[in-house]
């Protein structure tokens, strides 16, 4: 497949879901962009990273897993660890590895690396990190960013809009989580 059919099919598939975060493109251009998301959830600093990181299951939209079930994600929250997914298909083991974790500071700071998604198969790096800062006693402000850089044929610039998409999705889902209690749409 090549990166543009892989970049139609992306968006084609992201618009036909709802937008459940507001998204913010810091930066976009042929080598790399840089996304933006700030929510603010009703849980202290620790549960809240505790939410994100123990508990991706409950809150990631498993149409973007490739088991197409959320329950197979898993993040080991340390230095090293692997933000992976496994599942069975046909007695067969099957896995892949979003992301390798590079810090992890419950409360405070999770950081991987790698490419989401279709990026996983071009020639870039990505970064991710979620912060966490106390916004009141019993809530906290979450500021996800995602660092995407490298080369393709026809510039990453494209790719910012789609990526900030899907990550201002699973943001929603994981406010919806945390505020409502459930991490699907009304």
């Amino acid at each position: 497949m090549t990166k543009s059919s892989s970049l139609r099919a992306f968006v084609s598939l992201l618009m036909a879901l709802p937008a459940t975060a507001t998204a913010e493109i810091i930066a976009s251009e042929p080598e790399g962009f840089l996304v933006r998301h700030v929510t603010t959830v009703d849980l202290p600093p620790d549960a809240a990273y505790r939410t994100m990181t123990a508990e991706i299951h409950r809150w990631w939209n498993p149409a973007h897993s490739w088991s197409g079930d959320a329950n197979n994600l898993r993040i080991d929250a340390r230095a090293g660890g692997c933000w992976c997914e496994t599942w069975t298909v046909d007695g067969q083991a099957q896995s892949v590895q979003h992301m390798q974790v590079t810090a992890a500071r419950p409360g405070a700071l999770f950081r991987a690396s790698g490419g989401l998604g279709p990026l996983q198969q071009l020639a870039v790096a990505g970064s991710q990190s979620w912060t966490f800062e106390p916004s009141a006693p019993t809530s906290t402000t979450v500021t996800i960013e995602y660092a995407v850089s490298g080369w393709t044929p026809d510039g990453l610039e494209g790719w910012a809009g789609p990526v900030d998409f899907v990550i201002g999705e699973q943001v929603g889902r994981y406010t919806r989580l945390i505020n409502t209690g459930s991490a699907d749409s009304e």
